[in-house]
């Protein structure tokens, strides 16, 4: 069902990232000492190995909640209400700062510009599938 298969590829794709992250190439993963002195996932998401450890839990949760209609329907609700949050507050904390290049969320987790479309494109989706009216019996919603 379509709302499976939009839990199963938001999981993949914070998979992907989450292990991609962990990869200690230079070109997947360039340190730039500048500003917060972050990794640059694939050059353009601000990362830390709590970061990658988040982007993890997020897409194994994914994969395992596109087990059920139900259960993605709630993943979806509930991942895509924190990734908007997410969005929100890293977006609020950065117009504070005066819109810095790149920014710690409660001095622990990097963000930036590319990191917050993430989230919001990716919350977005999520909460879209949660709230999607589907037209199934009942019984296959276990």
């Amino acid at each position: 069902m379509f709302i499976q298969y939009g839990a199963r590829l938001i999981g993949a794709v914070y998979v992907v990232l989450g292990i991609l992250g962990f990869i200690p190439i230079d070109p997947i993963n360039h340190y730039h000492p500048e500003g917060i002195g972050a990794f640059y996932l694939l050059n353009n998401v601000a990362i830390n190995w709590l970061h990658n450890l988040i982007h993890l839990f997020i897409g194994v949760t994914g994969l395992w909640a596109a087990q059920s209609i139900a259960h993605a329907r709630l993943w979806g609700k509930l991942m895509g209400v924190v990734l908007l949050l997410l969005f929100g507050v890293g977006m609020a904390q950065a117009a504070l700062l005066g819109f810095p290049v790149d920014q710690l969320l409660l001095g622990l987790v990097p963000l930036n510009s590319p990191g917050h479309t993430l989230h919001l494109v990716t919350g977005g989706l999520a909460l879209y599938l949660g709230f999607k009216r589907i037209d199934v019996p009942a019984a296959q919603m276990m």
